[in-house]
């Protein structure tokens, strides 16, 4: 016997894809890049096929361009060599 979604499995998501939308609007990040909106709606918990729906671009845009956002964000801060080291 299949199981048959109940109303809460099916409207949740839904409710939860809907307040994600409202925070991105809310958020005043609407001139933002798509990475940066991105992670703002990846840190809310939303999927990334969500994501990539609710930007209006593909799954593998958006993938890719967190990952180059992140590994960006690795990169940054001061590089360290023998001519920027304080000495005592």
């Amino acid at each position: 016997m299949a199981e048959q979604n109940t109303v809460e499995q099916i409207w949740l998501p839904v409710i939860g894809r809907a307040l994600a939308n409202i925070c991105l609007h809310n958020a005043g990040i609407d001139n933002k890049t798509i990475a940066e909106r991105a992670m703002f709606l990846e840190g809310l918990g939303l999927d990334l096929k969500d994501i990539a729906d609710m930007l209006g671009t593909s799954y593998a845009s958006v993938r890719e361009l967190l990952r180059l956002a992140k590994n960006k964000s690795k990169k940054k801060g001061p590089k360290k060599n023998a001519s920027t080291k304080k000495t005592r």
